[in-house]
């Protein structure tokens, strides 16, 4: 069971993709903006990966990621960029996981599984 920082501003999605986190055995705390995030992470104790999505308001994933790493709470928290709307445009930093496409529907099975593989 890893425990997943969840970030998303689609409340539908971020519950979603919460719930089916859950599901796998997960412990999962969801975050809207990232300075929730940012928050959340300070007060909890450590997080064993981060999923991000790619398109919030006002910070888009790059920028988040630059806040994650100058932050001492997730600045080594294994990332993985997840968006519901983006085909294609998912990875997981600083690993090569070229192959994995974590959309909406069925690739939530994906993201399940990367999760899995991060935080063993």
């Amino acid at each position: 069971m890893a425990r997943v920082l969840l970030v998303d501003d689609d409340a539908e999605i971020r519950e979603t993709t919460a719930i089916r986190l859950q599901i796998g055995g997960h412990h999962v705390i969801t975050a809207a903006t990232p300075q929730e995030a940012l928050d959340v992470a300070s007060g909890q104790p450590h997080f064993d990966v981060a999923v991000l999505d790619l398109h919030l308001p006002r910070v888009d994933g790059d920028e988040l990621l630059n806040l994650f790493r100058g932050n001492q709470a997730t600045a080594d928290v294994p990332v993985v960029f997840y968006s519901a709307n983006a085909p294609h445009a998912t990875s997981v930093h600083g690993l090569s996981l070229a192959d994995t496409k974590l959309t909406r529907g069925r690739p939530l099975n994906s993201l399940l599984a990367t999760i899995n593989c991060l935080s063993h």
